[in-house]
């Protein structure tokens, strides 16, 4: 009888220490499987880092074309109305082209003179109430835009240019 008591302990025992066993194997495992997937979570971080990186230095760098007009001055002067004092003011407006494209700026180089002679006569066709308020410079450099737009997209295909900034602004 109490080699069976033995016998009984003993087959307890020995399955206790195989329930040990494969818990801590299973425990080990689960450790090396966080660890595994820390330190690869850990690399992939940089990673994606790396890739908004390049795709910052995939964005070209800005161009700016100054508008010259036939005189090879950087700047516009036409005259417009006052129309409640029937004179005629003056404005002076220097413009600059951004792009990102080295085409686009040789295209606006050889079109440049369609460029200058559509760009002057909207700049003349304004008046005096037009430009005096913000939203109107806004309007007018929207306008203006759009104007080079299209006309690069008549020329080679596609507008070009990102935007048209008057780095300069002056009414008498």
């Amino acid at each position: 009888m109490a080699d069976e008591a033995v016998e009984e302990t003993g087959k307890k025992s020995s399955k206790l220490v195989m329930i040990l066993i494969i818990l801590v194997v299973v425990l080990i495992g689960a450790i090396g499987a966080g660890a595994a997937w820390f330190f690869l979570m850990k690399e992939d971080q940089p990673a994606q880092e790396q890739e908004a990186t390049t795709e910052i230095k995939l964005k070209k760098e800005a161009i700016y074309v100054k508008i010259r007009t036939m005189g090879g001055k950087p700047y516009f002067i036409t005259n417009f109305s006052a129309e409640k004092f029937g004179t005629q003011r003056f404005l002076q407006i220097f413009v600059e082209a951004r792009t990102r494209e080295p085409d686009v700026q040789e295209a606006l180089q050889k079109h440049m003179p369609l460029v200058v002679h559509r760009l002057s006569a909207l700049f003349s066709a304004q008046t005096l109430a037009d430009m005096q308020t913000a939203e109107g410079k806004t309007r007018l450099r929207n306008e203006a835009t759009d104007i080079v737009k299209n006309l690069l997209q008549e020329e080679i295909g596609k507008p070009g240019i990102e935007e048209l900034f008057f780095t300069n602004f002056v009414m008498q």
